[in-house]
């Protein structure tokens, strides 16, 4: 009676109007601050996720560069770097996206900043290795050296990118604590709030209906992100482990199990499961070697198999590396990387160099047959030749005249074909010692050796200036050498030899079986001449190996001069080019690439 006295009071009902208002307000705002969190822990977990992802991605695009300089170091096949050193556009998004990411976070993006200075010094030994490869003084110790050098700053990228992840993954587990926390608590909040006001219990559910949707939306994006880091792992053929020294617990990615040919969470995660899968022969080494990593705390990086229920072998390169976590535990984190294709390649490439080896020897006995036991015949044949045309030429018939001038003919064929043919060989096994060479002096030099021929045709040169390489001058001596001499062979009969020999400006990008040339890296000559020509059609068969266009009988040739040309200008990491039209005369273009290059 006494509460229903109090509560018909108009002024106990206000106050305690009031008193409900202000305690729904007060419940209302500490709901809406629970969702606030909410909102802001589902954005940590969100951006915890895709930064794991992104790293995961630049961390398998190193690799696959990697793995392509590697390749290409093996089988000099410029296929392997085909968009791989001229382009880091993915990768500088990646690390403008990281950047965004923890643009919040001063200690992640501290470590994101790190990590762009090591991706740009990997990106420094990826050119030094490509450099070395590619220089004619190859220092196999020196390429070595940046190999291994590049392989541990590899590692070390590695490890600094896992202990990136495993933070934050840790991050993304007490972020998720938290929300499981504030999500119980904002039910409690609305609880409260639906008994004190049906209005309040309709906004509440709206608002609660709204935050569970956002939720589900929230876990769907979650769960789509840590799919996508198991299928990166899947993609990159890795698997990674971990475990806390202080509780011996074990972890495995899904795809480390993969790697050793069960199905995810196919046993327990420990040692005593999992060496059931190492292959017999590698166990006690793989067993030590952890076993005293984990007594010293070091670092380990070594090779072993894994042997899978079906028998199949899959070669294996793991590295391992201690951090402490978010509770100060030490532990271990590992990668397994699945080599086996690489290691058979390796194999297989082994094998072929053992084959090329062998063609190589054989190519240099054939070298030193066609330099000495070949021509010492023919010298001998010449010789005898010349002492029957001088005594016994005159008692020949006529049909004996002409069958002598033909062997006579023969033989000097044969000798200029071997020494074309020695020529090519020294282009291909020569020394190649770059220095620096003035082109004005070959040429000069040039043209006193074709001097005889020149006076003969009554041929005019006209020389430009040219510019001063580094270059191997025997044989760039030999490159205008056989031009110029083509020039004068292929000339019309009617007609005064008109040659040009000038360095051009490169006016624009000029592109030849995907090399590009520019005026800040190339230098060009060209070579003009008036003669009979030929079809353009024929501008690249004109290089190989004793090809030879039909032309009249008087034009004689081997078909070796043009590519010994080709082969001096490759030596020199540089191109060739030619335009011509039948009698119209013929322009060769002469890309050399400047010292820097070279």
């Amino acid at each position: 009676m006494k509460f229903s006295g109090l509560f018909k009071n108009s002024q106990v009902f206000k106050l305690a109007l009031i008193v409900a208002i202000l305690v729904v307000c007060y419940f209302g705002s500490k709901f809406f601050s629970q969702m606030q969190k909410l909102n802001s822990t589902l954005e940590l977990i969100a951006k915890s996720n895709e930064t794991q992802l992104e790293l995961e991605k630049l961390l398998s695009i190193i690799n696959s560069y990697d793995y392509s300089l590697r390749n290409y170091i093996i089988t000099k096949d410029d296929s392997y770097l085909e968009d791989r050193f001229l382009n880091r556009g993915i990768i500088e998004k990646g690390i403008k996206k990281l950047k965004l990411l923890t643009a919040n976070d001063s200690i992640r993006h501290k470590d994101i900043l790190t990590f762009e200075k090591l991706i740009n010094y990997r990106f420094k030994l990826f050119r030094d290795t490509y450099i070395a490869v590619k220089s004619s003084n190859l220092d196999k110790r020196g390429l070595d050296y940046k190999l291994m050098r590049s392989n541990d700053y590899t590692e070390k990228m590695k490890l600094f990118v896992y202990k990136i992840i495993y933070s934050e993954r840790l991050k993304t587990k007490f972020q998720n604590s938290n929300h499981q926390f504030e999500l119980q608590d904002s039910l409690i909040t609305a609880f409260l709030l639906i008994i004190l006001s049906l209005l309040i219990l309709l906004l509440s559910f709206n608002k609660t209906n709204i935050d569970i949707e956002e939720l589900k939306q929230a876990n769907d994006k979650l769960m789509l992100l840590n799919e996508s880091f198991n299928t990166a792992e899947k993609t990159a053929g890795f698997g990674h482990w971990m475990v806390n020294l202080e509780t011996n617990k074990y972890t495995f990615s899904d795809n480390l199990y993969r790697l050793m040919g069960v199905e995810p969470n196919a046993f327990e995660p420990n040692v005593e499961n999992s060496i059931k899968y190492f292959h017999p022969d590698d166990l006690e080494h793989a067993k030590k070697l952890h076993t005293d990593s984990l007594k010293k705390q070091e670092a380990t990086s070594f090779f072993f198999r894994y042997l899978t229920p079906d028998n199949e072998v899959r070669h294996i390169m793991a590295v391992g590396s201690f951090t402490k976590d978010g509770n100060g535990d030490l532990i271990k984190i590992g990668v397994n990387y699945d080599i086996t294709n690489q290691y058979k390649k390796t194999l297989e490439l082994e094998e072929n160099n053992k084959e090329l080896k062998y063609i190589n020897t054989e190519l240099e006995s054939f070298n030193n047959i066609v330099s000495h036991d070949l021509q010492e015949p023919l010298r001998k044949i010449q010789m005898f030749i010349s002492r029957l045309e001088e005594k016994e030429f005159d008692a020949l018939s006529q049909q004996g005249r002409d069958y002598f001038s033909k062997i006579r003919i023969a033989a000097n064929r044969m000798q200029t074909l071997l020494i074309d043919l020695v020529n090519y060989s020294r282009t291909i096994k020569g020394d190649k010692v770059f220095v620096e060479t003035d082109l004005n002096k070959i040429l000069v030099e040039t043209i006193q050796d074709l001097s005889t021929n020149v006076e003969e045709k009554n041929a005019v040169i006209q020389i430009g200036k040219l510019p001063t390489l580094k270059a191997i001058p025997f044989q760039l001596k030999q490159l205008f050498i056989n031009l110029v001499s083509n020039s004068l062979k292929y000339s019309k009969d009617d007609v005064i030899p008109q040659i040009s020999i000038t360095s051009d400006k490169i006016t624009q990008e000029e592109m030849f079986e995907n090399k590009i040339a520019n005026e800040t890296d190339y230098y060009k000559i060209v070579i003009t001449d008036n003669g009979i020509g030929f079809k353009q059609e024929f501008a690249e068969k004109i290089f190989l190996l004793f090809k030879r266009l039909e032309t009249d009988p008087k034009y004689a040739g081997t078909g070796l001069g043009l590519a010994i040309c080709s082969r001096i200008v490759d030596n020199h990491k540089g191109f060739i080019k030619v335009k011509s039209e039948p009698n119209a005369g013929a322009k060769f273009s002469i890309f050399l690439p400047k010292g820097d290059l070279v």
